[in-house]
């Protein structure tokens, strides 16, 4: 019974936790709002806890830090000639800024701008810096290329990659100083518009194109882009499909495909917790995606249209432009206790252990409810077992042999009677009926009374052995008895004594 009691009580167990919601890894710290206009883009830099957020009204254009600890404003907001569409943070805590046709710098450490850093002849869509290596990419709408630099002088690094339509998406991978730029255009083919979602590798050392992965043929594909550089992993969004392409950079082949509704754009990835966020154009939130997996995790809400996302990899945590602000979401630390039902699975193993069930009845039945009759202290029904006729001692005359039938069946311990036959110069045999005494006659002596049988009187127990010697003993004297009774019984003619 009581592992059945187990058992329900552990699918209990199981199926309440089943049905528990998993706990939010991710905590909404604050929304940092510009002090005028709509957030543009946000760039973080770990190493000094800075947020750069440039935002727009349309007439001014400001750059905003603030700390990441607080979420308060560091300094005042400095003045831009143009809007930031897009910012990166590059070598020595320089932010690098695209002023559509320019490319700007600030310096973090002493919060001067300057302007024209570097030429761009089109407009600047895209920025992704290898701080490491020195480099630039800067993707170009107007000129629909991508074209790397040299950030000490300013110089482009080969010629520029010419892409058949504008890119779509930008970003570098600093371990192996590559860069990776997405497309998405339809072209005339055979009388239909045929679109292509391509992946393109640019080798940051010579700027030259290096690759080419295609990603399917859906309109309005490809757009943001992320690298996992530990794993060699790219990651595409596809805006109107809902996926997210998964891409082996070092092969150049798609290896898989993530569900992530929504229309899913910005993408940016955290190596030490191996979670790459994408933001939801459609649905006012960030999908956080467990790629081991191969499923949304959780959900983060944000402000309308998320566009943009920074990540801090050293503090794990995600600012998302959203609705003209940015949302600061940190990932907290998973709880010490596993969430899953480790102790209640473990009462599963140990339900059949105490089951006792063919020990419980075997081990107190023989031992107890055998020796219960033998300390019968009135065995009154044994009073007729000597009926047989006992002889006069002073007469001569030999009593008549007994029937056969009186002889009494002895009943083993029950009775607790002994008989003993006196083989001294006696002629007649003593018989005792008591309740648990034995009467004993010694040899040579007349009726002389033995010892107590003190295993019946104590209510001693007595093994089931010495039982069945007793029965058999007192069966052999009676049968002797009446064997002797018989031969004497032949030898002398029958008299009529009157003796009934």
């Amino acid at each position: 019974m009581r592992t059945p009691l187990l058992t329900a009580v552990a699918v209990l167990a199981l199926t309440s936790t089943a049905a528990t919601p998993r706990p939010p890894l991710h905590e909404n710290l604050r929304t940092l709002t510009p002090p005028s206009g709509s957030a543009l883009d946000a760039e973080v830099d770990p190493a000094g806890d800075r947020l750069y957020v440039s935002s727009s009204d349309g007439t001014a254009h400001r750059l905003t830090v603030y700390s990441t600890a607080t979420g308060d404003p560091v300094g005042e907001p400095v003045a831009l000639p143009a809007p930031a569409t897009v910012m990166t943070l590059g070598a020595s805590g320089t932010v690098y800024l695209g002023l559509s046709t320019r490319i700007a710098a600030y310096d973090t450490a002493s919060g001067t701008l300057t302007d024209h850093r570097i030429a761009i002849d089109g407009s600047v869509t895209h920025l992704a810096a290898d701080p490491g290596q020195g480099r630039l990419y800067v993707g170009n709408q107007a000129a629909k290329s991508v074209t790397v630099y040299d950030t000490a002088t300013g110089a482009p690094v080969g010629e520029p990659v010419v892409l058949p339509f504008h890119p779509a998406g930008l970003a570098v991978d600093t371990t192996h100083h590559t860069g990776y730029a997405t497309y998405v255009g339809g072209a005339v083919e055979n009388g239909s518009v045929v679109y292509r979602n391509v992946l393109t590798t640019v080798d940051g050392t010579t700027g030259r194109l290096t690759g080419t992965v295609s990603l399917g043929s859906t309109a309005l594909g490809s757009m943001g882009v992320t690298v996992d550089p530990v794993g060699r992993t790219g990651y595409v969004a596809n805006l109107a499909a809902g996926t997210v392409s998964v891409v082996d950079l070092k092969e150049q082949k798609v290896t898989g495909t993530l569900a992530v509704d929504g229309n899913p754009k910005a993408l940016a990835y955290d190596p030490g917790t191996s979670t790459l966020y994408a933001a939801r154009t459609g649905a006012s939130s960030v999908a956080v995606v467990d790629p081991a997996k191969g499923e949304v995790t959780e959900t983060i809400t944000t402000g309308e249209r998320p566009a943009a996302l920074a990540l801090d990899p050293e503090e794990h945590t995600l600012y998302t432009v959203a609705g003209g602000a940015v949302t600061q979401t940190a990932r907290k630390a998973p709880p010490e206790p596993t969430p899953e039902p480790t102790p209640t699975t473990t009462q599963e193993p140990t339900g059949p252990t105490p089951e006792p069930t063919p020990t419980e009845p075997t081990t107190p039945a023989p031992t107890d409810t055998t020796p219960t009759p033998t300390p019968t202290p009135t065995p009154t029904p044994t009073a007729t077992a000597t009926a047989e006729p006992t002889p006069d001692p002073d007469s001569t005359t030999t009593p008549p042999p007994p029937p056969d039938t009186p002889t009494p069946t002895p009943t083993g311990a029950d009775t607790g009677t002994s008989t003993t036959e006196d083989t001294g110069p006696n002629t007649h045999a003593n018989t005792s009926t008591d309740t648990g005494t034995s009467t004993t006659g010694s040899t040579g002596s007349t009726g002389s009374t033995g010892s107590t049988g003190g295993l019946a009187a104590t209510g001693s127990r007595i093994l089931p052995v010495t039982l069945a010697a007793a029965s058999l003993a007192a069966l052999g004297g009676a049968a002797l008895v009446l064997s002797r009774a018989r031969r004497r019984g032949a030898a002398a003619p029958e008299e009529d004594d009157g003796t009934p």
